[in-house]
């Protein structure tokens, strides 16, 4: 029961955290209207609001978690 429990957090954690991740990318990309802009994001620092900036982050972090949700799930259960 854990293991599955585990497998459906590890799924929902990096399809909320990739919707995070688009959703902040979309905010920045309308705001701006520079939609190459959001090719900079992910090697270098570009003007983000805080909204914008909010999203993004949360989104990693939802990202990292699932991965190691995802690590945990694949060492307990192998």
């Amino acid at each position: 029961m854990l293991q599955l429990s585990m497998t459906v957090a590890e799924y929902l954690l990096i399809l909320a955290g990739l919707a995070m991740v688009g959703n902040g990318i979309i905010l920045y990309g309308r705001r701006t209207s520079d939609w190459t802009g959001v090719l900079k994001m992910f090697y270098n620092r570009i003007g983000m609001s805080v909204e914008e900036f909010k999203w993004y982050r949360l989104g990693v972090a939802s990202l990292v978690l699932g991965v190691v949700v995802r690590i945990l799930n694949l060492t307990l259960w192998p």
